[in-house]
């Protein structure tokens, strides 16, 4: 019985403090007493200490290949889907390769990587001022470059929404 009464008190206390603004200031329904990052933008996810939660996303290619499997295709349109139902997120495109070819080559395939993706997106109606590009070829590795499977891992367009 004890437990129910806490339980209820804790859930009251909550729905209570955070119905009320001046304890929410940034609307994101972590009281202020306990939200770690006070200036939340509207319209993302938040963890229990009310900071932004990021959102990853992978998006994987065949070996020299800058094409965009449907597979693919329909992870970026849910995933451009979520950006506009939350358009408080800043969205991180960042472009990698595996090893095998010369840097230079690398370099450049990482960006036609996250170009194809970044297009995607446009095509699905997110807003280009909230996409921030960037790539770095081979550099970044996530994988060994040693074996097909960490090869594979490395070519990648990373979708991060902070």
């Amino acid at each position: 019985m004890y437990k129910s009464i806490f339980i209820l008190f804790l859930c009251t206390t909550f729905v209570l403090s955070a119905s009320n603004p001046t304890n929410d200031l940034d609307n994101d329904l972590v009281p202020n007493n306990v939200d770690k990052c006070p200036n939340t933008p509207e319209g993302v996810f938040v963890t229990r200490d009310g900071c932004t939660k990021p959102i990853h996303k992978n998006i994987y290619f065949d070996h020299a290949s800058s094409y965009v499997s449907d597979r693919y295709k329909e992870l970026i349109s849910q995933t451009a889907e979520l950006i506009n139902e939350t358009p408080g997120y800043k969205v991180f495109i960042s472009g990698h390769t595996d090893s095998v070819a010369n840097a230079k080559v690398n370099m450049k395939l990482s960006k036609t990587r996250a170009m194809k993706v970044h297009d995607i997106l446009i095509q699905n109606q997110v807003n280009k001022n909230q996409i921030i590009l960037s790539w770095y070829g081979e550099t970044m590795p996530v994988s060994s470059n040693i074996t097909d499977l960490g090869r594979s891992e490395n070519r990648r367009v990373n979708i991060i929404l902070k």
